[in-house]
């Protein structure tokens, strides 16, 4: 995965991922459910989708169904690689650091993620 996705991309994503496998006709109907978008738009989208190797089709009726290619969770993981190398250097610390700067982070947040760190200590000790 080498460009991140795009908005209307990603947001065709969660649904193929949500779904499992949809139509262009399902994507288009929940995304048309939040805003005006053209079928064609969801078309084009899809298709620009499987030229990047995130999705592919195969025939179901009159149809094309899109199965996703790459899990959510190894898309994910790759745009956090992508962002920590672009952003920080490739420094998990400085990431991390920054996060734990912001403002926005609660108690019960920087609780789990003490736990987690605990938990991890005690896998590689």
């Amino acid at each position: 995965m080498s460009e991140p996705l795009g908005q209307l991309q990603l947001q065709v994503m969660e649904i193929v991922w949500r779904l499992g496998r949809a139509t262009v006709a399902e994507a288009h109907e929940v995304l048309a459910g939040s805003r005006k978008i053209a079928y064609t738009t969801v078309l084009t989208t899809m298709r620009a989708l499987e030229r990047r190797g995130m999705v592919r089709h195969e025939r179901a009726g009159k149809a094309y169904l899109y199965e996703p290619l790459v899990s959510r969770a190894d898309y994910a993981a790759s745009s956090v690689h992508r962002l920590v190398d672009d952003l920080f250097d490739g420094s998990r610390e400085k990431l991390l650091c920054h996060l734990l700067g912001a403002d926005r982070i609660s108690r019960a947040e920087l609780a789990r993620i003490r736990r987690m760190i605990r938990g991890r200590q005690e896998n590689t000790s």
